[in-house]
Formats: C-alpha cells, sequence, structure tokens
C-alpha cells in the first residue's frame, strides 16, 4: 500500500508537470529563484534537567526556494527546501521539503498535487483550526515552523465563498528533541516511539474540507478534517514507559472568524475533536487594537488579548487549558521593516506563566536578524510544560539571502 500510494502522487506529479512543459500555448515561463543563509545562536540560560543537556547551541540552516509560473498564469511549479545542521543535538539536524508542488489555476478553480504549507487561523496566541500540517517541533516549541505534507489540494471559487478539498495520503511524524537538546521531556522521544492507533499506521488517507467566505466586516472559516492527528494525543503518565501518547483517528470540525472595525480586530478560533478515547472543545478568543501612526511617527503599536480554552485541562499537549495572553505588536513601518512582539501567557487556574519576545529588522539589501527569547516561571507540576520549566532562552539569528 505504501509504494502503490506515493506511486500515485509521483506518477500525478510527473504527468502534471509534463504536460505542462509540452502545452503548445505555453511556451513563456517566468521564474524566481532566492536562497537563504541563516546562523542562529541558542543561548539557555539556566542547566538543563536532564543529563547531557547543553547551553550553548550553534547551528546553520540553508533555505533555497524556487518558483515557475507561465505568462498565462495557468500552470506553476514550486519548491522550497530546509535543511539544518545543528551543534550537539542530533535530532535537530535535518532536511525537509517544504514545498514541492505543480498547481493548475483554471478559471475559478485550480488544483494542487505534491508536497505543500497550507495554514489556516486567525488568533496569534494558538492556533488551534491550523492542522493540515505537522509540526516541525525541533526548530520551535512555539509551533510556528511546519513541515511539508503530500497531499492533492482542489479550490474552487464561487459567489458565497471559496471550497476546499484536501487528499493527505500520508500522516508525517513529529520529531522531538534529542538527548543533549532542550525544550525535551524526561524520555528522550524518537520519531517512531509514538504509536499510530490505525492498522495501516501513517499511511493511512486523512481529508480535509474547508470553506472561507467574505460577510460584511467578518471573514469566516468552517473547516473540518478527518484522519490521523497531527498532535500526539496525550492520555498521562505511565510509570513503566512515561508519557502515554499516540496518533489517533480523529474528527475535527472548526470554525474561525475575524471581525474587522476601523483599527479593531476581533478574533476567534473553536474546534470540536473526537476521537475513540478523547472528546473535547477548546477555543482561543480574543481582540487586537492598533494605535497607527503616533505622532506621526509611522511607528503602528497594536495591543492584543486573548483567552485560551481547552477542555482536557491537564491533558492539554500545549499546556494551553485556561491562560491569558496579553501582548504588544509593534511596527516601525521604515524601510528596515522592524517589528518586534512582546507578551505573557498567564495560566488562570495554575501559577505558570510564559514571557516572549519576537523581534526582527532588515539590514541593507539582504540580510536580517532577528532575535527572540523565551521565559518559563512557576511552571506547574500538574503541566507537560513543567519538563521545560529550566528552559529560558535567548536566541539570535542572522540571514543572508542571495
Amino acid at each position: 500500500m505504501k509504494q502503490k500510494t506515493s506511486g500515485v502522487i509521483l506518477f500525478l506529479i510527473f504527468f502534471c508537470s509534463q504536460k505542462c512543459l509540452l502545452a503548445q500555448d505555453d511556451k513563456k515561463w517566468e521564474s524566481d529563484f532566492s536562497t537563504e543563509l541563516e546562523l542562529e545562536q541558542r543561548l539557555f540560560f539556566n542547566e538543563g534537567l536532564y543529563a547531557g543537556q547543553e547551553q550553548l547551541f550553534t547551528s546553520g540552516a540553508l533555505i533555497p526556494e524556487l518558483s515557475v509560473e507561465s505568462t498565462n498564469g495557468k500552470h506553476q511549479f514550486g519548491a522550497k527546501l530546509f535543511g539544518r545542521l545543528a551543534q550537539h543535538d542530533d535530532q535537530r539536524s535535518h532536511v525537509d521539503i517544504r514545498e514541492l508542488f505543480y498547481r493548475y489555476k483554471g478559471k475559478g478553480w485550480s488544483v494542487l498535487v505534491g508536497s505543500n504549507i497550507v495554514f489556516w487561523g486567525v488568533t496569534e496566541s494558538n492556533h488551534l483550526v491550523d492542522i493540515i500540517n505537522q509540526t516541525d517541533q525541533v526548530e520551535g516549541v512555539d509551533g510556528e515552523d511546519k513541515l511539508g505534507q503530500p497531499m492533492i489540494q482542489l479550490t474552487k471559487n464561487f459567489n458565497f465563498g471559496t471550497f476546499e478539498l484536501y487528499y493527505l495520503p500520508y500522516a508525517r511524524r513529529r520529531q522531538f528533541p534529542g538527548a543533549e537538546g532542550r525544550f525535551r521531556f524526561p524520555d528522550v522521544l524518537e520519531r517512531d516511539d509514538i504509536p499510530f492507533e490505525n492498522y495501516a499506521e501513517e499511511w493511512s488517507p486523512s481529508f480535509a474540507f474547508r470553506w472561507s467566505h467574505y460577510l460584511g466586516s467578518f471573514d469566516v472559516g468552517v473547516s473540518n478534517f478527518y484522519g490521523i492527528a497531527r498532535e500526539p494525543q496525550f492520555l498521562g503518565f505511565d510509570p513503566q514507559t512515561g508519557l502515554r501518547l499516540s496518533y489517533p483517528v480523529i474528527n475535527q470540525t472548526g470554525l474561525d472568524v475575524q471581525f474587522t472595525k476601523d483599527a479593531w480586530l476581533l478574533k476567534l478560533e473553536s474546534i470540536y475533536r473526537t476521537s475513540d478515547d478523547l472528546d473535547f472543545f477548546a477555543f482561543t478568543a480574543g481582540f487586537e487594537y492598533t494605535f497607527s501612526d503616533i505622532k506621526s511617527s509611522g511607528i503602528d503599536v497594536g495591543i492584543v488579548s486573548e483567552y485560551l480554552f481547552d477542555e482536557r485541562k491537564e491533558l492539554t499537549f500545549s499546556g494551553f487549558d485556561n491562560d491569558i495572553f496579553v501582548g504588544t505588536r509593534v511596527a516601525f513601518n521604515d524601510v528596515q521593516s522592524t517589528e518586534f512582539i512582546t507578551g505573557g501567557i498567564f495560566d488562570v487556574s495554575r501559577s505558570t506563566y510564559l514571557y516572549s519576545f519576537e523581534g526582527s529588522r532588515r539590514i541593507g539589501e539582504s540580510w536580517k536578524i532577528a532575535i527572540e527569547a523565551r521565559v518559563f516561571g512557576n511552571v506547574s507540576e500538574e503541566e507537560l510544560l513543567f519538563a521545560f520549566r529550566e528552559d529560558d532562552l535567548f536566541q539570535i539569528k542572522i540571514s543572508k539571502f542571495f
């Protein structure tokens, strides 16, 4: 079954690409190629909780990207590769195909075949409805980085909204840090340690659907996903094996809404997920208010606040089950694209809090510097985040674009 499914996908990519290249009316092409070379330095302020953990990590990443499109806009090839070579933590040295796809655009519809990254959602602190791609856990603990997902995607536009259908033939496993890495659990989790709850394992296909539309001042999205969960399901601790984790077959219905009025953005993401072992409801809701061009300086300052709720409580994999996020987003709107966001997530029912800072600025024509900091405080031993309580981080990245 593995060879058959992968063979079908490869055949479709080959067939579509050959048809595209041989099309007599599409002889003109436009292409764009760029490469990002990144040097990253991580410093953890505290000694690790577990034997062998390091405090200083140096790594480098190479991110080439290619886009080729016919001049009539019907045919597009996209490729984006990612590779990181990391010091100390072998699991963080990895290569991934973020994008490798062919897209055909018809009149009011399109089809994509290959590997791609799809993002759903509107909230800042927690992306509940974003479920297509697996999280690249070794890249960052915030869940923002994603692995490429093999797919066939059909998109159709109507007057009453946009419909997206997804066939996902393969579920990718999540990689966790190694023994010397940080943001890891007491027991080192290998990629294959977490079992699937279905007989076909990662080769069991998943299906997804999304409808999105503009309704006056509202941007609305309704989605449904059926298949292998991307997030491991946590069902407590086992004295012999440690964390009880698995990839269950789930059915998840999601809703995301954003209301725009002048300087206000009101946001909501909610999901209801069912599986054989656990059914739950979760939502994130809040607002963002932007003070624009303060004192004619060109600087915009946004105030962001959101409430995060998850019925799983201490079984929540992210640790955000009854929390409040408060933050500030600042955009200088200068030629260097200087911007940063800083804030904190505070647990309402426990003592846990998490402070974070992320900022970036371009330097010259082809350089960029990005800084990130995270501080954990008073982490409750009832939460999975308790394993990271000594992982306060300062990180700096310097990127060169070619």
